[in-house]
């Protein structure tokens, strides 16, 4: 019981500090011009991508959207956890993770790679993806004071983005899934 009990209070602080959190974001992260940026950087990269993707593919994009959103929302989470980073401008209190980087920045941007150019090799590709938002995107984000590095080399994310659009890559090409496409006849 007594190890409960330690839990218990640990429990009790942090729904002291996530209420504490949500007064901030109420006061002064919604509506702000780095929430309408976030909420903006959510919705149209979805929109530009419904537009120009591959319509016979769209089973298979799915299936990588979904793969991302979980790769990158939990390496979000342990790096959060283990205060290597963190954001100041969350649209939405309690969900700690960048949503438009996890959710729509990144996938958006891989299955579109993907898409088009299919004559590049796939690790030239995932050497452009890494180095763009690596740095680019992150040292922007930065700079608009939405993203803080504590403990974190953008080396290490240069690495880990490499990694994760070549698995994505590898899921997208993969027979194992089965036949998602509209056929094209």
């Amino acid at each position: 019981m007594k190890e409960n009990t330690m839990l218990d209070q640990v429990y009790i602080k942090l729904e002291k500090l996530n209420w504490e959190l949500f007064q901030i974001w109420t006061s002064k992260i919604v509506f702000s011009w780095r929430w309408w940026l976030e909420i903006s950087l959510g919705i149209l990269p979805w929109i530009i991508w419904f537009k120009v993707h591959d319509k016979n593919k769209t089973g298979r994009q799915m299936i990588v959207v979904l793969e991302v959103i979980l790769i990158t929302s939990f390496l979000d989470i342990v790096g959060l956890l283990l205060g290597l980073w963190h954001y100041d401008w969350n649209v939405f209190p309690f969900i700690p993770v960048f949503i438009p980087w996890n959710w729509t920045l990144f996938p958006v941007f891989i299955i579109l790679l993907i898409q088009f150019k299919s004559e590049i090799k796939a690790f030239y590709k995932a050497v452009i993806f890494s180095f763009f938002c690596t740095y680019i995107f992150e040292p922007a984000f930065e700079i608009l004071g939405m993203y803080h590095r504590l403990k974190w080399n953008h080396w290490y994310s240069f690495i880990i983005y490499i990694f994760i659009y070549l698995f994505s890559n590898y899921i997208y090409n993969s027979k194992r899934i089965g036949d998602l496409d509209k056929s094209k006849g």
